[in-house]
C-alpha cells in the first residue's frame, strides 16, 4: 500500500551498546537533524495476544472520547494524496471510497460507497459501479453524493497539484489517463447520478477493481474543492468535507486547519451529522477522537499502558512491548502480515548504481541485529525477499527462507557475512575488499523507533569502507523531503517500509520497483530501480488473469529483484499496538494493525 510507521524499538542502553560495538562506533560521520489469510505471517505463535483476526467487531459500547497519542504528525490528510498508514486511519473514518476492507481481513473488499460488487465486461476492459443513494457530504456542502463526485475525485489523481502516488500504478489503463492533468478523463463516464463506468484501453479490469478501495475513489465535491485544487499544492485538506461517520472538526465555512487539525499538535474527529448508519457497515461507536501529537515514544507507551481511554498508533518501543507482554497482556495487540521494511539504495546515480556494491552491502548487513532492535521474533521475521506473508506469491518466492541458489549467496547469511561482502567489493573493482572511492554516501533515516536500525545500516557501510553522512529526521519528513524526492539524490534510505494495497504481487512490487513509475515527488520507487527486463516482466504480469497465475508471475519477478539487489530487505512486520485498560480496540489487519476508529470502542 504505502509507506508506513514501523515496528518500534527502544533498546535498553545495553542492547544499543552490544549492537553498535559489533559494528563499531558510528558517531564521527553522523549528523542528526532531527481474500488471503494471515497464514505464514510469522513463525512465532502470537495467539496469546490480541489480534485483528480475533477482536470482536460488534457489540461495542456507544459513546465516549478516545485519545490517540502519537509522537509524529500526519503526512497527508487529503484523500487525493494520502498514502501513509496513520493518515489512512483518519481517512477511512472520515471518507467513503467505492470499496473498503473490514478490520479482520487482509484484503477482501466490501462495498462502501458502492451498492454492490463491480460489473466487469467479458473482455476485461469495462468496469461499471453503481453507488448508494442517500450518502451525503458533511457541512458545509450538505448535499447527496453523486457519481460525478467520484469522477472528480479520481481526476484529481492526475492533477499535478495533488501528486497522487499510485494513480499511474493502477489507473493508467483507463482511456485518457496517461495524459490526464486533472481535467475530465475520457474513460471515466457518469451516465447517471448513481453510476460510474471505467473504459480501459487494456484488459486490466482486475487491477483497476482492486484499486477502487483506495482513498482516491472517495467522492470530492468539485464545486467546493476546485478552488483549493488550483493552488500548488492543493490546500483542500485544510477545508475538506467528509462522507464517513466522522469528520475533522471545522467551522461554518468548512475550515479544518487550526480547528480540527493543528499541525504538530492535535487533530479532532467529531461525528458527521450527515452520516446515515443505514448505508454503512461501520458501527462507529465513539463520539469523538482526539489526537495528541508530540512527546516521545518511550513516554507515550508507558502512559497508554497506565491509562483508561488512550491508544498509541506508533509502534511501541521494545521495553514497552516487553512490559505489556509480561504485565499488560490484554492491552497488547500483535498484527500479523503487517508489511515490510528494507534499505533503499539509489541504483541510478552514485556508488550503488553498481550492482556488486549493492550485493556487498546486502551480504554484510546483520539483519538479525536490525530486527533485534525492533523487538525480535515476537514482532519480526528476518526478510529475505520482497513479497511478504499474506500476499499471493510469497511461498512461490521461497517463503520465509527466500530464494535459493549460488547466485543468491549474498542473501544466505542473515547475521551478515563479510567474506561474501568482500567478494562483491572486489567484483565491483575494489581489490582490497573495501571501498576506496571519494564519494560520501548520503544516508537519511528517521528518529524514534527506527533510529538504531539506521545506525546499524550506516555502520555496515562504514565497515565496507564507505565514508557516510547520516541524517536523522522525523519519519514523515524522511519520506516527503528526502527519500520520496529523487532529485535529492539520497544514496541510502535505511528504514523505508511498505504495505500492499491489496492481495496481489503487483501491489507490492510494481509501485516500488517499476522504472516506469519513478515520480519527481511522492516517489515510492525509492531505489529508482529501472531494469528494462524487470519492467517488461511487470508490464506483462499486470495483464495476467487468475490468482494462481498472477502469484507465479510476480514470484518470478521477486526472484529477479533479489538477483538485482534492488534493495536490501531485513524486516517482515508483525506490528504491535498498545491500548488503555478501558479501550476495546479493533485493529485493521489490512493497515498493519493500526486501530480502526470506526470499530474501536470504550468499555
Amino acid at each position: 500500500m504505502r509507506s508506513f510507521k514501523p515496528v518500534g524499538f527502544v533498546l535498553v542502553l545495553a542492547m544499543v551498546s552490544v549492537v553498535l560495538a559489533a559494528c563499531g562506533s558510528s558517531s564521527s560521520n553522523s549528523s542528526s537533524s532531527s481474500s488471503s489469510s494471515a497464514a505464514g505471517a510469522g513463525s512465532v505463535n502470537t495467539s496469546g495476544f490480541q489480534s485483528p483476526l480475533t477482536e470482536p467487531e460488534t457489540g461495542g459500547k456507544k459513546g465516549g472520547t478516545l485519545v490517540v497519542l502519537n509522537e509524529q504528525d500526519f503526512e497527508h490528510l487529503d484523500p487525493g494524496d494520502s498514502y501513509y498508514d496513520i493518515d489512512y486511519e483518519v481517512i477511512y473514518a472520515t471518507q467513503r471510497p467505492l470499496y473498503s476492507v473490514k478490520p479482520d481481513s487482509a484484503y477482501e473488499a466490501v462495498p462502501d460507497l458502492a451498492e454492490g460488487q463491480p460489473e466487469i465486461s467479458s473482455d476485461q476492459k469495462t468496469v461499471t459501479v453503481h453507488i448508494k443513494h442517500g450518502i451525503r457530504f458533511s457541512p458545509p456542502v450538505d448535499r447527496e453524493v453523486t457519481s460525478e463526485d467520484v469522477a472528480y475525485a479520481m481526476e484529481r489523481g492526475a492533477n499535478p497539484n495533488i501528486e497522487n502516488p499510485y494513480f499511474h500504478s493502477y489507473f493508467e489503463s483507463i482511456e485518457g489517463a496517461p495524459k490526464a492533468d486533472g481535467g475530465p478523463i475520457k474513460g471515466i463516464q457518469t451516465p447517471n447520478k448513481y453510476t460510474i463506468v471505467f473504459h480501459l484501453t487494456e484488459p486490466k479490469a482486475a487491477i483497476v477493481v482492486d484499486a477502487l478501495r483506495l482513498p482516491l475513489t472517495a467522492p470530492v465535491p468539485k464545486e467546493y474543492a476546485e478552488k483549493f485544487d488550483k493552488n500548488k499544492p492543493s490546500n483542500y485538506a485544510n477545508y475538506e468535507v467528509a462522507t464517513g461517520p466522522y469528520m475533522l472538526k471545522n467551522n461554518a465555512e468548512g475550515k479544518v486547519l487550526g480547528i480540527g487539525y493543528v499541525p504538530g499538535k492535535s487533530a479532532t474527529l467529531v461525528r458527521n451529522p450527515n452520516w446515515n448508519a443505514a448505508t454503512d457497515y461501520r458501527p462507529a461507536y465513539l463520539n469523538e477522537i482526539q489526537y495528541k501529537i508530540g512527546g516521545t515514544e518511550s513516554v507515550i507507551g508507558r502512559q497508554v499502558l497506565e491509562s483508561a481511554d488512550d491508544v498509541q498508533d506508533e509502534p511501541p518501543v521494545t521495553s514497552d512491548i516487553q512490559l505489556a507482554a509480561e504485565s499488560h497482556k490484554s492491552q497488547l495487540e500483535i498484527s500479523p502480515g503487517a508489511g515490510d521494511h528494507y534499505i533503499a539504495v539509489d541504483s541510478k546515480v552514485g556508488p550503488f548504481s553498481n550492482i556488486d556494491l549493492r550485493k556487498a552491502f546486502w551480504a554484510a548487513l546483520d539483519r538479525k541485529a536490525m530486527d533485534k532492535t525492533l523487538g525480535g521474533e515476537l514482532v519480526t521475521n528476518v526478510m529475505t525477499h520482497f513479497l511478504y506473508p499474506t500476499v499471493p506469491g510469497f511461498e512461490q518466492a521461497g517463503g520465509l527462507a527466500g530464494p535459493k541458489g549460488p547466485q543468491f549467496d549474498f542473501d544466505e547469511h542473515p547475521e551478515g557475512d563479510m567474506a561474501v561482502a568482500e567478494k562483491y567489493m572486489k567484483l565491483a573493482g575494489y581489490p582490497t575488499g573495501k571501498y576506496t572511492g571519494t564519494k560520501t554516501v548520503q544516508v537519511v533515516g528517521s528518529t524514534g523507533s527506527r533510529e538504531a536500525a539506521a545506525e546499524i545500516a550506516n555502520q555496515t557501510l562504514k565497515n565496507l569502507g564507505f565514508p557516510t553522512k547520516l541524517t536523522l529526521v522525523e519519519e514523515p519528513t524522511m519520506y516527503s523531503k528526502y527519500c520520496n524526492v529523487p532529485k535529492e539524490e539520497i544514496d541510502v534510505c535505511p528504514v523505508v517500509g511498505w504495505i500492499a494495497d491489496f492481495a496481489d504481487g503487483q501491489a507490492v512490487l510494481d509501485p516500488t520497483f517499476n522504472g516506469r513509475l519513478i515520480l519527481p515527488t511522492n516517489n515510492v520507487n525509492w531505489s529508482q530501480t529501472d531494469v528494462p527486463k524487470i519492467n517488461a516482466a511487470m508490464d506483462a504480469a499486470e495483464s495476467i488473469v487468475g490468482t494462481a497465475a498472477r502469484a507465479s508471475a510476480w514470484a518470478k519477478i521477486d526472484d529477479e529483484l533479489v538477483e538485482d539487489a534492488a534493495a536490501i530487505p531485513y524486516d517482515w512486520e508483525k506490528q504491535p499496538g498498545l491500548e488503555g485498560s478501558q479501550v476495546a480496540g479493533v485493529g485493521a489487519l489490512w493497515n498493519a494493525g493500526l486501530w480502526d476508529l470506526s470499530f474501536t470502542s470504550l468499555k
